[in-house]
């Protein structure tokens, strides 16, 4: 992990006791799984599917809030709310608007994987 990265991902290396290891780890593993699981939110805010779309933004937000904590990551908690509450283009707006920084942080995360 260079200096960028541990600046980057200060306030994660904290909530892993500093644990540099680990949190790359963690990169290749979020790094792998979440283009999938972008894809099915995706797909899934298309056509409209609640209980997909909560299922999905779950688990993206599980998985970036490791690295990030408050926006954009927070915004995928108003999707899912929205999404429970059926309201789904209250969803897609949301997630429209984190979406760009969604795909930012993971980026992110794939280049501390990728050194």
């Amino acid at each position: 992990m260079n200096e960028e990265h541990s600046l980057r991902f200060a306030n994660a290396l904290k909530r892993l006791s500093g644990d540099a290891e680990l949190l790359t780890a963690m990169a290749s593993i979020v790094s792998d799984d979440a283009p999938e699981i972008v894809t099915e939110l995706e797909t899934q805010l298309q056509a409209g599917d609640t209980t997909a779309i909560v299922a999905a933004a779950h688990k993206l937000k599980g998985m970036c809030s490791t690295f990030e904590e408050g926006h954009p990551v927070s915004l995928l908690e108003d999707v899912i709310h929205s999404a429970r509450g059926g309201a789904v283009d209250e969803a897609r707006i949301t997630y429209s608007r984190c979406a760009p920084e969604i795909h930012e942080l993971l980026q992110e995360i794939a280049n501390l994987r990728d050194g």
